[in-house]
C-alpha cells in the first residue's frame, strides 16, 4: 500500500497483528516512532528513497513527513490494525522518576 504524507497528513498511532517492512519510496525524509509497549518509544528517520524499517507486531507506530510530501510504501498481509484514540501517545509509567 502507498501512502503520501505532508504536513496535513500523517499516520496516526495504530498497531499491527503481524511485523511489516516500511519503506521511502520518494519525497522527503520521514519520522517513525515506534513503541513495544506503550510506555517506551524510539524514533527513526527515513531520509532516502529505498530506506526501510522493521515494525514489529503489536507494537504502536506513527508516521510523519518532515517536509513537504513523502511516499512511503508498506506491505502487510492484513489490514487489520487497532487505532489509538485521538490524544494517545506513549506515556512514561509512573513512580520512580528521579528529577
Amino acid at each position: 500500500m502507498k501512502e503520501i504524507l505532508d504536513c496535513d497528513n500523517w499516520i496516526s498511532w495504530r498497531r499491527r497483528n503481524e511485523d511489516f517492512a516500511l519503506k521511502l519510496d520518494g519525497g522527503d525524509p520521514i519520522v517513525i516512532t515506534i513503541s513495544p509497549n506503550g510506555h517506551d518509544a524510539a524514533a527513526s528517520i527515513l531520509s532516502r528513497p529505498g530506506e526501510c524499517k522493521h515494525v514489529p507486531a503489536q507494537n504502536w507506530f506513527t508516521i510523519e513527513s518532515l517536509g513537504t510530501k513523502s511516499v512511503i510504501h508498506y506491505k502487510s498481509d492484513t489490514p487489520n490494525e487497532e487505532i489509538a484514540e485521538e490524544n494517545w501517545y506513549p506515556r512514561p509509567r509512573e513512580g520512580n522518576f528521579i528529577g
